[in-house]
């Protein structure tokens, strides 16, 4: 009894170990960031009613989602990653029978007091799924055949998204394709045929599956003067924050766009904007290099586990983050077309928070049940 006793604990402070401090701390970093951010944009003062204590809960819960993510031995998902995706598809279907309608989107599921958006969670689900397909396939991963069912998986949930409608999302979905695809086995003439492809694809999803207020809003992104007191209004403010910010910034009241509500749903879409309001450039340079820690620690798992599916799933969360973080400031700045990508860990709301800490609890997981014999974490 006293050896099993000792061998736990020995497996629990290994365990320990093995975690990655980066992670942890510029994980807290960018929640703690966006924590004042949130507080900030919904106009300080007291606590109370401030949408800041309904995010720190938010965290509250992703919490202990992250430890038992950890702690669970990752390979266990690849067994059960078709029964994942199957869950995947169930939610976003849901959504289309019962789902909440805000702002002309049906992205929401309401359950009492919880409402979430399952195209957040689908993001985990698919970078499984697409995981779990390619490492079983291996070598095979070079007929074109199972090129093209990689691509259907992931295409399925990705129009099921965009019918929401939900561009932005899809689009996150479709960048996760692309990266994991390259690390797979496949040969690199059918994605290069692809992108030779892609103008007639765009030309058609252009013409014949976007809304007219999804085209209209992709022009208005790049041209935001056509509409300046109405869709292009808040991109144009998000510009002048951003610029007005200068090196400091205004401090923790933020711009002037910020305190006379000029600057619009920066708590969400265009918290990046306010936030550089608040700190300038010193801030969006300290934010980029917290999230270039973030990434090269994902990437580090790569390098740590030892089997095809640990190294896509820790691939797949790093495209993930990347992309969104790029699209997001992109947008702010306006030189990306405005999605409603959240930016990562900052942006309010939990389904998305809950999603980025599921995947670090996932790359803990890889790290702590795939340390090579003799090896030392950095």
């Amino acid at each position: 009894m006293g050896t099993l006793i000792t061998s736990l604990g020995v497996r629990r402070q290994a365990a320990t170990l093995s975690l990655d401090l980066y992670l942890i701390v510029t994980t807290a970093v960018l929640i703690g960031f966006g924590l004042i951010a949130i507080w900030s944009a919904d106009g300080g003062g007291p606590l109370a009613g401030n949408l800041v204590v309904r995010q720190a809960l938010y965290v509250l819960i992703g919490i202990p989602v992250v430890a038992a993510i950890s702690s669970i031995d990752y390979r266990y998902l690849q067994s059960l990653a078709w029964l994942i995706y199957a869950g995947t598809l169930a939610m976003l279907t849901l959504v289309t029978l019962m789902g909440t309608s805000v702002a002309g989107g049906t992205r929401w599921i309401v359950l009492g007091p919880l409402t979430f958006q399952p195209s957040e969670i689908a993001k985990l689900g698919v970078i499984i799924a697409l995981a779990a397909f390619i490492a079983d396939r291996g070598e095979e991963m070079r007929r074109f055949v199972n090129f093209v069912l990689a691509g259907i998986l992931v295409a399925v949930p990705m129009v099921l998204v965009e019918r929401q409608p939900d561009l932005g999302t899809a689009s996150v979905f479709a960048f996760i394709w692309l990266v994991m695809t390259l690390m797979s086995r496949a040969r690199l003439r059918y994605l290069l045929g692809l992108l030779l492809c892609s103008p007639v694809v765009a030309l058609v999803g252009w013409r014949f599956l976007l809304h007219d207020f999804q085209r209209e809003r992709l022009l208005i992104s790049y041209h935001p003067e056509r509409d300046y007191l109405g869709a292009g209004y808040n991109i144009i403010q998000a510009q002048i924050t951003i610029g007005s910010g200068g090196l400091l910034g205004h401090g923790l009241a933020g711009s002037s766009q910020s305190q006379l509500d000029l600057l619009r749903v920066r708590t969400t879409d265009f918290i990046f904007a306010h936030a550089m309001g608040m700190f300038g450039f010193i801030g969006a340079v300290a934010l980029y290099l917290t999230y270039a820690i973030l990434l090269w620690r994902a990437l580090q798992v790569v390098g740590v586990a030892r089997d095809n599916f640990g190294q896509l799933v820790a691939v797949g969360i790093a495209a993930m983050i990347f992309f969104q973080v790029f699209i997001n400031t992109g947008m702010n700045m306006g030189i990306m077309p405005v999605t409603g990508i959240p930016l990562p860990f900052i942006t309010f709301g939990g389904s998305s928070l809950w999603t980025l800490l599921a995947g670090i609890g996932l790359l803990q997981s890889i790290r702590i049940h795939h340390q090579r014999l003799g090896f030392q974490p950095e």
